[in-house]
C-alpha cells in the first residue's frame, strides 16, 4: 500500500503541486486506502464469523436431532418394556387369585372330608376317647377309609408355584397333621393310647412348627374342642399370609426359612403316616 501512496505522490510532485497540498493529498490517500483496507478486513471477518456460527448451528441443529431421536428411541424401549412387564404383572396377579381360590376350596374340602365321627370326640373327655370304639361312635370310627388323606391336598401343589412356600407349608403342614390325627384314630382299634391323639409327639411338634411354642403351650392347657381350635389358628394364620401375598409384599428370609423347616418337620411325620 505504502509503494502505490509513494508512486502517486512522486505523479503529483512532477505535476509541480506544492509541497503543502502534496502533504495533505498524501494524508488524505493513506486515510482513504486505511479505511477501505479496515472495511475490507471487517467484511472478511464478519463473513468468516457468519460462516462459522452457520455451521455450528447445523452442528447444533444436527446433534440436537440426533440427541432427540436418541431420547425418542429410549422413550420407546421404556414404553414396550413397561408395557410388557404390566402384562406380565396381571397374569401373575390373576394366576395367584387362581391359586388362592384352589387353596381355600381345598381346605373346604378337607374340612369336609374329615370323618364326622373324629369331629364328634372333640367333646370327649379322655377317658370317654379311649373307650370311643367300644361306644356308639364304634362303628362309624371303623369305617374310616386312610386313603381320604390324599384327598385333603386335591389340585393345590399344582399352583405352589403362585402360592409360594410360605403359604405351601402352612396348608401342607396343616393337612398333614389332619392326616396324622386320622391315622391315630385308626390306629385306636388297636391300642387305645392312640385315640389320645393331642398327646402324640409327631401332632404336637407340627402345632409347635405351624403356630409357635406359645400357642402350643396353649394347646396342651384345652381340655376340649381341639381340632375346632387348630382349624381357627390355621385360618387366622392362613388368612393374614394371603392378604400379603395378594397386595403384593415379599415375605422375608425368616418367614421362608420357618417354611423350610415346618415342611421338614412334617415330612419327618410322613413315614408314620
Amino acid at each position: 500500500m505504502d509503494t502505490l501512496i509513494d508512486f502517486v505522490l512522486t505523479i503529483i510532485a512532477t505535476a509541480g503541486v506544492s509541497a503543502a497540498l502534496l502533504l495533505a493529498v498524501g494524508w488524505l490517500l493513506r486515510t482513504w486506502i486505511g479505511e477501505r483496507f479496515k472495511a475490507s478486513v471487517k467484511h472478511e471477518y464478519d463473513y468468516r464469523l457468519e460462516n462459522l456460527k452457520a455451521e455450528l448451528r447445523r452442528e447444533g441443529d444436527a446433534n440436537l436431532a440426533e440427541l432427540t431421536s436418541e431420547i425418542d428411541r429410549q422413550a420407546d424401549k421404556l414404553r414396550i418394556a413397561s408395557a410388557s412387564f404390566s402384562e406380565v404383572q396381571k397374569v401373575i396377579i390373576v394366576r395367584k387369585i387362581e391359586a388362592v381360590e384352589a387353596l381355600w376350596l381345598a381346605v373346604l374340602e378337607g374340612r369336609r372330608l374329615m370323618p364326622g365321627s373324629i369331629l364328634t370326640t372333640d367333646v370327649l373327655t379322655r377317658s370317654e376317647l379311649k373307650n370311643a370304639y367300644s361306644g356308639l361312635l364304634g362303628p362309624e370310627l371303623r369305617s374310616i377309609e386312610f386313603g381320604i388323606i390324599s384327598k385333603f391336598f386335591a389340585s393345590v401343589e399344582d399352583h405352589r408355584p403362585f402360592l409360594g412356600e410360605v403359604i405351601w407349608a402352612q396348608f401342607a403342614g396343616f393337612h398333614g397333621m389332619l392326616g396324622r390325627i386320622i391315622y391315630l384314630f385308626r390306629e385306636g382299634k388297636k391300642d387305645p393310647e392312640k385315640l389320645i391323639w393331642y398327646e402324640d409327639e409327631n401332632i404336637q411338634r407340627m402345632i409347635d412348627a405351624l403356630l409357635g411354642d406359645s400357642l402350643l403351650s396353649e394347646f396342651r392347657s384345652l381340655s376340649h374342642s381341639r381340632i375346632q381350635w387348630l382349624n381357627v389358628q390355621f385360618d387366622r394364620q392362613l388368612f393374614k399370609t394371603l392378604d400379603q401375598l395378594l397386595s403384593g409384599r415379599e415375605f422375608g428370609e425368616a418367614a421362608l426359612r420357618h417354611a423350610e423347616s415346618t415342611l421338614a418337620t412334617v415330612s419327618k411325620a410322613a413315614p408314620s403316616l
